[in-house]
């Protein structure tokens, strides 16, 4: 109750692919302590304490790690995930 709601739907870009959408996706899972951001067309991700930077224009197959390429685009996108993540409430331990 204390935390505001703060999904969408997702059901127009599902629909038609060609549609874009601007808002920055968040999620993270306890499993293996997975968390990312989509940042139109970036994506960070960070997977058993490594962490990823994808530019999905060039790469939707997620395979060239540009983390050490964009050090401050990483950084940004660590800081932005960082900053939500502390406006939600914790993921339940019992939590996939």
């Amino acid at each position: 109750p204390g935390h505001p709601i703060d999904g969408v739907s997702l059901a127009r870009v599902l629909r038609d692919p060609s549609q874009r959408f601007e808002r920055p996706l968040y999620w993270r899972m306890n499993h293996r302590g997975q968390r990312a951001l989509r940042q139109g067309d970036w994506k960070y991700l960070q997977v058993d304490g490594n962490e990823y930077l994808f530019d999905l224009t060039v790469d939707e197959r997620e395979r060239a790690n540009l983390a050490r390429r964009e050090p401050g685009r990483l950084a940004r996108m660590r800081d932005d995930w960082q900053a939500w993540e502390a406006t939600v409430p914790p993921i339940p331990h019992d939590a996939g």
